[in-house]
């Protein structure tokens, strides 16, 4: 794919003329515009036309950098200054100390969707009419269709069917009714949707400059697209009765379109083979991984981007996400939880329940020589997704410990059994709990030693043969005993962070790394699940393509690339019945905390959990399986936390200890606020003022 230098100063004028464009609203908010704000001979040139495309992407609803769930006064939470919250805390992915509790999606974005759509259908109005004039006008028609695709696809993931605007509506202040238009079903927007994108693939050529879309871009957003339609139809219906209003089916999609689907997803993302691939350039498969984000504009598994430069569109995820002492302001935001740590491979994990247990037979915990020795083994796309204990980031090494034991404990001869709760619904902090064989409170009998309430863990020393230990990490964890205020489970996120940025540079709004809207990896397992679904919905064969083998396939090209266990066959993309979490009755497993009817699916499931974490797809992913409100039921996030043996312990120049340690998993002692997806927020209540200003409109069940 060519480089898109989406240069911003050259077009300033006209961004900010276009801006004043897309500020417009009509009476019914249905954007309608006066068309002849912009005279024709101002677009319809090469400059005009790409300087009014690059204002519609520059205003298409990506949830990207500047995406904030819970961003007060901007619609849809899109294009906000400072990112703070986002979906990913209400998943299981993560946790964040500003967003401990459910977050939804920010809600309201209607209105700015239609102003772009209308953008759109002036340019796929009238550019037939410059067919001889203009240079490329199919490849612009293709663009304009891909653009009003991708708004009408955020808005039906919200609402379901939509009002479904072909062309530029014209405003009759004698007959303001000629602009009302009700809904089409779920189903025809869809649809309408899909049948805009087959238009874009036809009519775009096969390259385009990073951020534009071109044919296979196209493509890729499609399986998305069918993907969503297709599980909708599967699963909507065992969620919710089918709901029509005189006839029409507003939310659902019927049962038996739901293969048709899977196939158009399988199609689409077959088409995009060949033009892209998994960036896999090396034998460091930590480094092919991070590398996804880290060398975004440059390698082959980047399908569409979107650019920030420095002065003009920059973002504060750095500064936001990274931990508190590698940042100026803010920080840690970023913190994974063990539920989703315990998807990967080569942790110790128990296969009963799928959870950590670093135990040896005796039931002892097991005592790792050094703060990484528990990760060498790890998957290394886990790797890739976190910043481990004692590896140094911009300067600094990352030192992680809930505590220590005394002086007169040691880890060659005293053993302990586990001293704490994990059940997943219950649990505590330390302080609470007694352990046996001790009669008095764990910390009391000095067995372990915690950091004071203070907020400064680096003056909470405990010295040891002369050498002065903090006690607590100075990254954290935050627990309840100490005043610290980094990661409430134990672990930082890397994934986006620029560690190449020093302290000093990171920030606020000093971030530019691209965000990657759709990579190949998402593609593959698009073409995954829809191949899983036809083979156990009755059709195992598909284009002279056998299901489970595709499946197959393409799961283990994606763990190659991460340095997973690969599957040994595709019968283990079985029917059976899928683990359930430990909480609930059933069998149980690894990867039980992803909800899935059948083994089969669950594993690609866990797979685009593994995948696709943080990258804005996976809360989408719990709506469209219809599982979000019985996997996040009464759920309490969960951590994993270390305790360094003081005896034998070593302390280097910067002052950062290292030494024996043992691993402890729990609810977390912080945040750890019970969570529930309440079941009537699959489908988003339509606007208020939509409702009021076009009587067409047709209300949502749920409001």
């Amino acid at each position: 794919m060519k480089k898109y230098n989406n240069n911003r100063k050259r077009i300033a004028a006209w961004t900010s003329f276009l801006s004043c464009l897309f500020l417009l609203s009509s009476c019914v908010d249905l954007d309608i515009t006066t068309k002849t704000i912009l005279q024709a001979e101002d677009i319809y040139n090469e400059a005009g036309i790409k300087a009014y495309m690059a204002g519609m992407y520059n205003k298409l609803p990506m949830e990207d950098f500047h995406y904030d769930s819970n961003a007060n006064g901007l619609q849809g939470g899109y294009f906000n200054n400072l990112n703070i919250q986002s979906t990913a805390n209400s998943t299981g992915e993560m946790l964040n100390r500003n967003n401990v509790g459910k977050q939804r999606h920010k809600t309201g974005y209607w209105s700015e969707g239609f102003k772009i759509i209308r953008n759109a259908n002036m340019l796929i109005s009238d550019l037939p009419k410059y067919a001889e004039t203009l240079v490329g006008v199919e490849s612009w028609l293709g663009e304009a269709k891909f653009i009003r695709a991708y708004v009408y696809f955020q808005l039906a993931k919200r609402y379901g069917g939509l009002p479904l605007v072909e062309e530029p509506q014209q405003y009759n202040s004698d007959d303001v009714s000629t602009l009302y238009i009700a809904r089409s079903s779920h189903a025809a927007t869809y649809d309408f949707i899909l049948a805009d994108l087959d238009d874009a693939i036809a009519k775009m050529g096969e390259t385009s400059e990073a951020g534009r879309a071109n044919k296979y871009i196209a493509a890729a957003f499609k399986s998305r697209v069918a993907l969503h339609a297709a599980t909708t139809a599967r699963y909507g219906a065992f969620k919710f009765p089918e709901w029509s209003v005189e006839g029409v089916m507003l939310e659902g999609i019927p049962q038996d379109r739901a293969n048709g689907y899977f196939k158009i997803a399988w199609d689409a993302a077959k088409l995009v083979e060949g033009h892209y691939e998994l960036h896999n350039a090396g034998a460091d498969k930590t480094a092919n991984y991070a590398e996804i984000w880290e060398k975004a504009e440059t390698n082959k598994e980047t399908i569409w981007i979107r650019k920030y430069e420095l002065n003009n569109w920059a973002h504060s995820y750095d500064a936001v996400m990274c931990p508190p002492r590698m940042v100026t302001t803010y920080g840690d935001r970023f913190n994974p939880t063990l539920d989703w740590v315990e998807l990967f491979d080569g942790l110790p994990l128990d296969p009963a329940t799928g959870h950590f247990s670093a135990f040896d037979a005796n039931g002892d915990y097991i005592v790792y020589d050094n703060c990484h020795q528990l990760w060498d083994g790890a998957e290394p796309r886990l790797r890739a997704n976190l910043l481990l204990p004692g590896e140094t980031y911009k300067g600094l090494k990352l030192d992680l410990r809930a505590g220590i034991f005394n002086k007169d404990i040691d880890p060659a001869v005293d053993k302990f059994k586990k001293f704490s709760k994990d059940d997943g619904a219950d649990g505590g902090n330390y302080r609470s709990v007694t352990p046996a064989p001790y009669t008095s409170n764990l910390f009391a009998d000095g067995i372990i030693i915690n950091s004071s309430a203070t907020p400064n863990v680096q003056t909470d020393l405990y010295e040891v043969d002369g050498l002065k230990i903090f006690k607590n990490g100075q990254d954290g964890p935050k627990m309840s005993n100490n005043g610290g205020n980094s990661t409430l489970t134990g672990f930082h996120g890397r994934k986006y962070i620029n560690l190449g940025m020093t302290i000093s540079q990171t920030g606020l709004f000093q971030s530019t790394q691209p965000w990657v809207e759709i990579r190949y990896g998402e593609v593959l397992l698009n073409r995954a699940e829809a191949a899983i679904e036809l083979a156990q919905s009755g059709e195992p064969t598909y284009a002279g393509t056998d299901m489970l083998q595709d499946a197959f396939e393409v799961i283990n090209a994606v763990r190659d690339r991460a340095g997973a266990t690969l599957l040994t066959s595709p019968a283990e993309l079985s029917t059976e019945p899928g683990y359930t979490n430990w909480t609930k009755p059933g069998a149980h497993g690894i990867g039980s905390f992803v909800e899935a009817p059948t083994r089969g699916l669950q594993i690609v499931r866990v797979e685009r959990y593994k995948e696709l974490a943080f990258e804005s797809k996976i809360y989408w992913d719990l709506l469209r399986w219809f599982t979000y409100d019985t996997q996040i039921n009464n759920y309490r996030k969960r951590g994993l936390y270390s305790f360094m043996f003081s005896k034998g312990a070593t302390v280097d120049a910067s002052g950062t200890p290292d030494g024996k340690y043992i691993y402890d998993s729990k609810n977390t002692e912080a945040g750890s606020d019970r969570i529930t997806f309440n079941v009537n927020d699959y489908y988003e209540t339509i606007p208020a003022d939509e409702l009021k200003n076009n009587p067409l409109l047709q209300k949502n069940r749920n409001q």
